[in-house]
């Protein structure tokens, strides 16, 4: 029962805003994904034209039809 008092007590406290640490680690946490976002986007439609690497060969052989006829 201690637990559940606890816990209760917990649920009733005033909320607190973040740190200032807290503050530091969201926002260089937002500006590396947004970062890391734009450099992809940008890498990705800079290209004029789709090389090679972009695409798969389409003589793979995947072996689903011999897997059907067993």
């Amino acid at each position: 029962m201690r637990l559940f008092e606890l816990l209760a007590q917990q649920s009733n406290q005033s909320v607190q805003g973040l740190t200032e640490g807290g503050w530091v680690v969201m926002t260089l946490s937002i500006v590396l994904v947004c970062g890391l976002t734009t450099f992809c986007i940008y890498r990705i439609l800079k290209e004029r034209s789709p090389s090679t690497h972009h695409h798969s060969p389409l003589d793979i052989d995947t072996h689903d039809a011999e897997d059907a006829q067993i």
